[in-house]
């Protein structure tokens, strides 16, 4: 049994945080930020397949895809303010480093760096994500680290009085760890401003299969699993689980369930979001803005094709730069 608070119905079991979560859980974003999520969705999209192509020429030596994850990441993370808040990634959040400001440039520079033709080993493929001038932490190469390093900065904030929130992202793959398993414990004893958000590989597992199922929560930390496909649904909670953590109500556990897959699965960014595919965030929310009569063909074209230009460009950029 997991002794953790669960948030049910998007909503903290108790009467203050139920009507916190009431009210923010009923807004949903603008047609104006719908489309705004949707091209940073695909702005992930396309510079991960470019990473995957640097792969596939040789210029780095490995590349942990973040397809499937695009909701997950640019939802949670444009309710982030950045400059203010902390936030510890893992090595597939592409989708957060890029929503928090980190440039396509910046982004294949770090990948150059790290995984350049000899450098990467089979002991350390973990991408060190660092944006010190965004507060973002660098984690290192061991497992749920930033777990605990997220609580350690929580519990600072708190001494500080400080209105910051930490987010703390990581994978299913952690949650058997020491250091994961410590860190929520602390956040939860000492009710600390911490968003922790596991990004869980639905691909594993059936859709109601938890992977929180395998261990005991602790008193004090809030939980909520909810469709990490839904750009919608990860934005809402997300802003309201902010909320709730920065007016002090303590720790939050928010698990997005996804479903990963590779591009070498796929034929091409454009194709993808017409296939009506359940499971792939960018044609999930194609399908919501047509339901809503907010799907504009030619700006959808346009978006794809100054992209796709902009993001070659900084990736050869950055092969010059870096390489040569």
């Amino acid at each position: 049994m997991q002794s953790g608070r669960t948030l049910v119905n998007k909503a903290v079991v108790s009467g203050q945080d139920d009507e916190i979560y009431g009210q923010m859980m009923s807004a949903s974003p603008s047609a104006l930020l719908l489309k705004d999520l949707y091209a940073r969705m695909l702005l992930t999209r396309i510079v991960d397949d470019c990473a995957w192509r640097m792969h596939d020429l040789s210029y780095i030596d490995f590349s942990a895809s973040c397809r499937g994850h695009e909701a997950a990441q640019v939802g949670s993370a444009i309710c982030i303010e950045v400059g203010k808040d902390f936030t510890l990634p893992y090595y597939r959040d592409l989708g957060v480093m890029l929503t928090i400001g980190m440039t396509p440039y910046e982004v294949f520079r770090n990948y150059l760096q790290t995984y350049g033709c000899g450098k990467a080993t089979d002991h350390a493929q973990e991408l060190h994500w660092g944006y010190h001038k965004h507060n973002t932490v660098t984690g290192p190469t061991p497992m749920a680290t930033q777990i605990l390093h997220a609580a350690g900065i929580a519990f600072a904030c708190k001494l500080r009085k400080a209105h910051v929130v930490t987010i703390a992202y990581c994978s299913d793959g952690v949650i058997a760890e020491a250091d994961f398993r410590e860190g929520i414990r602390f956040a939860a004893l000492h009710q600390l401003p911490v968003i922790f958000v596991c990004e869980e590989d639905g691909t594993r597992a059936s859709s109601a299969y938890s992977c929180m199922q395998k261990i005991d929560l602790p008193d004090g930390l809030a939980r909520q699993r909810i469709d990490g496909a839904d750009i919608i649904e990860v934005y809402t909670t997300m802003q309201a689980a902010m909320q709730h953590t920065r007016e002090g109500h303590g720790p939050i556990l928010l698990e997005l369930s996804v479903t990963r897959s590779t591009p070498a699965e796929h034929a091409s960014c454009v194709e993808d979001a017409h296939d009506g595919d359940e499971a792939d965030p960018l044609a999930r929310c194609q399908q919501y803005l047509q339901e809503q009569g907010m799907w504009d063909e030619a700006w959808a074209a346009q978006l794809y094709a100054r992209y796709t230009l902009e993001v070659e460009r900084a990736m050869q950029d950055a092969i010059r730069d870096t390489l040569l």
